[in-house]
């Protein structure tokens, strides 16, 4: 785990990583991030500490499947928080595949939408 400029990042068990942007959480009143990680089926690897989110699990444990890396934390500071989770996953059948429609001079709908 990493706390540099109040960003919160730790691996997670594919190789991805999860990254909290702890300054956008003091004018969060839902901490939605936490309610959602605090259910029974989730990873229930956030607690709240000092008003942020904070590790509830070592990184260890989060490493070898500790955090289920479910997506809820993202989508519910998305929907509900002040957008500061981020989750990054290895996604490499899809970065094959992109990289062969595009030979075949195809676009992903992302970049033909402006979204990258």
């Amino acid at each position: 785990m990493t706390i540099k400029e109040e960003v919160l990042e730790f691996e997670v068990f594919s190789g991805g990583k999860v990254s909290i942007d702890l300054s956008k959480c003091e004018g969060c009143d839902s901490k939605a991030c936490v309610q959602i990680c605090s259910l029974p089926t989730m990873g229930r690897v956030l607690e709240l500490k000092n008003g942020k989110p904070s590790l509830k699990k070592d990184l260890k444990e989060i490493k070898k499947g500790g955090c289920t890396e479910c997506l809820g934390c993202e989508l519910e500071c998305e929907l509900k928080g002040r957008k500061a989770v981020q989750i990054i996953l290895p996604t490499p059948e899809l970065d094959e595949y992109i990289r062969e429609i595009k030979t075949r001079g195809m676009k992903p709908v992302y970049e033909m939408s402006g979204r990258k």
